[in-house]
């Protein structure tokens, strides 16, 4: 009998026998960082195969002792994967929780100095609005380093980080970019997404601010979707042969050099200048119930239309020379009567509109979808 348990203390358990990329499975299915680290007590093979998974997220609900646990888990977690040189990430996710009121700038510029020498792949960095402290210091600085095999980075910042872009270097297979929250300057940001994102595709620039009220040019050959939601700029200028995708909302001027532009919204559309002719939108979406008929003029068709106002009276007689295959109306102001469903907007050449739809806030939600008159 002692024999035999000896015998088996000398095998290997059949766990520690699984290849390292099922092993890495099975972490994943954890979804818990503290509880993969735990799993190094089941054997010796075990100990460091959680410190080689390819995904290291780290949520803001990762511990309950406290905001400096939490930061110091993440420094925890991220030096063991620098203790393997061979081992590199193809997802980063930090998620910061909202106890952690004055994260250090230099533990987010260490992360993301981590991240460009560890990650290819997505990196997504999270910092919350703060909500318990009325006191607001001023925006802490984090250096961005070159992420050069980073497919993707959304740095979400709760309006407490001024971004500084590297002065050199690039991110050279980065596709998807979004910063939210977040201060930048206006020139930095230019040069970033002009200059060092050679392959960028998706961009998302929202409720960010600039170091200074500014004009922001963007201009890109890769560019194909561009969210921008700036709170002090001036007026933007875009330059992309191969932007489909704009959707801005800003108080100032837009110049737009897109003539592959498929899909446009804005809530200020008419400032609105477009340095080449669209003449073929997919759609069009806006708040600008005056400014609509006036910039329909420019294209030659818009397939689909959408409207999101409050719609008085004043505008029930508008018309619009240029009819959509498909209208939506989204009424934001007093219910809709039968007789105002059918304005002389969508009568005046109504047969070229094959779907129209109601969307009505002041009924609860009613959504009615109309056959044309």
């Amino acid at each position: 009998m002692e024999h035999s348990r000896q015998r088996c203390s000398r095998e290997r358990d059949r766990i520690s026998d699984l290849p390292d990329d099922l092993l890495h499975g099975i972490l994943s299915h954890l979804r818990s960082f503290p509880a993969a680290v735990r799993t190094s007590a089941l054997s010796r093979r075990w100990r460091r195969v959680w410190a080689s998974l390819p995904d290291l997220v780290l949520p803001n609900d990762l511990n309950h002792d406290g905001a400096s646990s939490f930061l110091d888990i993440v420094d925890d977690a991220l030096a063991s994967y620098t203790a393997d040189p061979s081992v590199h990430l193809r997802r980063l996710e930090i998620s910061v929780p909202y106890e952690c009121e004055n994260v250090p700038a230099r533990r987010l510029s260490a992360w993301l100095l981590f991240a460009s020498r560890r990650l290819a792949g997505e990196l997504d960095l999270l910092v919350p609005i703060s909500l318990l402290s009325a006191h607001k210091p001023p925006p802490g600085e984090i250096e961005l380093p070159p992420l050069e095999r980073a497919t993707s980075m959304s740095l979400v910042l709760g309006h407490r980080f001024l971004i500084r872009p590297p002065p050199a270097g690039v991110f050279a297979a980065l596709v998807d970019m979004e910063i939210r929250l977040a201060t930048m300057d206006a020139r930095a940001l230019e040069v970033l997404v002009s200059s060092q994102c050679p392959r960028l595709q998706n961009l998302s620039l929202l409720f960010f601010r600039l170091v200074n009220d500014s004009d922001v040019s963007i201009s890109s050959a890769s560019l194909r979707r561009l969210r921008f939601y700036g709170l002090n700029t001036r007026h933007l200028n875009v330059a992309a042969p191969n932007l489909q995708e704009l959707r801005v909302s800003l108080l100032g001027e837009v110049h737009v050099a897109a003539p592959n532009l498929a899909e446009l919204a804005s809530d200020n559309i008419g400032h609105f200048v477009f340095a080449e002719a669209v003449r073929n939108l997919r759609r069009l979406e806006a708040a600008d119930w005056s400014a609509m008929a006036p910039l329909m003029r420019r294209f030659d068709t818009v397939d689909e239309l959408r409207l999101h106002a409050d719609v008085p009276h004043k505008y029930k007689d508008q018309s619009l020379e240029l009819v959509p295959n498909k209208l939506t109306i989204r009424n934001d102001g007093p219910s809709m009567d039968e007789e105002d469903k059918h304005w002389s907007m969508i009568t005046h050449g109504g047969d070229g509109i094959k779907h129209l739809r109601i969307e009505d806030d002041a009924t609860s939600g009613d959504f009615r979808t109309l056959k044309p008159p």
